[in-house]
């Protein structure tokens, strides 16, 4: 395939990179195993959508603004940028840092280039494009920043395309459920097969890489191991261990016409890890809806500070672990009411979640505005308990690598509605009066 005359051809390779590059289709997939080309099939798809339609504008995202930096721009340079003698019909724009902002093409076409974060999908909601492209979806937490970009592919008069690249992963099930089963990820509703094809590669697949360097490769991933079958193999390797299996459609509802009688909030602070808060609001019939949520990396307190003044006044329950000197330092400085939650234990988080989410007479006592907390509706889908052994989990953690911010968060605001005391105490034995062999 050559991509333009004053360019080197670039072969791409047969089968799934190939046929990802000149699909039509609405949202088409490469969804590869590690050291295949996921990179550059989007590069070179980004090219040649940009060549073909003038005056448009698009978005390619990186999970972060450094996987821009040391992913993205050395594949581009490599593959786009100038040969001796010659001149390329791009340039860079709004370089800050060393990174830019934009590609800007000669014919007047335009990509963003921006980090998938999750504080970038309220500035993706007013932006207009006839393409996106967003690479590695499995890293980090994108799925807000998908379901943001989705509504800004509408571009008139162009021929709208959501191309995505990743590697599987069994912790982030959003994405099987689009490219796989051809579901909503949020409502469950059916997604037309035709619409999002996926187009699947080994990392074998990959003539580029030595056949010695592919076996040392599969060797240091367990060879045909579960993890080796994720990474290498791109397949949908089941998560087992599924902590809430009752959760589903039927949780999901909007509080439209609702007469509340108490709102309250439960935030689960972060460092590096997302910062997560949620608004609870309690109906006439005790049944809990979450109906907004806060879910950001290395936030700060001004940053939900000043969420929660856009919210509305109500207590705000926390990690029962957090000092009191410091909680009274939070409410004398920004007179918040901070309240500790009673609940530690693992398993009494879990227990007042499922009994919130148990089916009473057909109905839950909780529910969630999928669409306004697609980070907790991904965690409660995924959640799942360690594996200790094969077929066998322990109860008293999740399995490594697990998003739990939005899980522990509702939990702290659940615990000031349904208050856990333990155990029922034990009933007292007496034996006084009575010996063995006696009358």
């Amino acid at each position: 395939m050559v991509v333009a005359e004053h360019i080197k051809p670039l072969g791409l390779m047969k089968g799934a990179q190939n046929d990802f590059c000149v699909s039509s289709a609405f949202s088409p997939a490469l969804i590869a195993g590690r050291g295949y080309g996921k990179t550059i099939g989007l590069a070179v798809k980004a090219y040649t959508y940009a060549q073909d339609n003038p005056n448009g504008r698009g978005v390619i995202t990186q999970p972060s603004f450094d996987m821009i930096r040391r992913n993205f721009l050395p594949v581009w340079d490599k593959f786009f940028g100038p040969l001796p003698g010659t001149q390329v019909n791009w340039s860079y724009r709004l370089v800050q840092q060393g990174v830019p902002s934009e590609i800007a093409f000669s014919n007047g076409f335009v990509y963003d280039l921006r980090p998938a974060t999750n504080e970038m999908a309220e500035r993706f909601r007013g932006a207009t494009y006839c393409i996106v492209l967003m690479d590695e979806l499995r890293n980090e937490d994108q799925l807000a920043c998908y379901l943001a970009l989705m509504g800004a592919v509408r571009m008139p008069g162009y021929p709208l395309q959501f191309c995505v690249t990743t590697t599987p992963e069994a912790r982030k099930p959003w994405i099987r459920k689009i490219w796989t089963e051809h579901v909503d990820p949020i409502s469950g509703e059916p997604l037309p097969p035709e619409d999002y094809p996926k187009f699947k590669a080994r990392l074998e697949d990959n003539y580029e890489i030595s056949e010695a360097q592919k076996k040392r490769i599969r060797a240091m991933y367990g060879g045909h191991s579960r993890y080796a079958r994720q990474e290498l193999d791109a397949e949908d390797v089941a998560l087992e261990g599924i902590a809430f299996e009752e959760f589903g459609a039927f949780h999901n509802r909007r509080p439209e016409e609702t007469v509340f009688k108490r709102t309250l909030y439960g935030i689960d602070f972060g460092a590096t890890s997302p910062t997560a808060m949620y608004e609870g609001k309690l109906d006439l019939s005790d049944r809990l809806w979450i109906t907004r949520e806060f879910y950001k990396r290395n936030a700060d307190d001004y940053d939900w500070i000043q969420e929660l003044a856009e919210w509305g006044q109500g207590p705000i329950f926390c990690d029962p672990s957090r000092s009191e000197h410091e909680m009274a330092e939070l409410r004398k400085r920004y007179g918040v009411n901070l309240k500790r939650a009673t609940v530690k234990r693992f398993d009494d988080r879990v227990r007042l979640w499922r009994n919130r989410l148990a089916l009473r007479d057909g109905t839950p006592r909780l529910y969630i505005d999928f669409g306004a907390c697609p980070n907790l509706v991904s965690e409660i889908n995924n959640l799942a308990f360690a594996q200790a052994r094969v077929g066998e989990f322990a109860v008293d953690r999740w399995e490594p690598g697990l998003s739990d911010h939005g899980f522990d968060g509702v939990s702290y605001l659940l615990s000031a509605l349904d208050r856990y005391s333990g155990p029922p105490p034990r009933i007292p034995v007496f034996t006084r009066g009575w010996e063995p062999g006696g009358d």
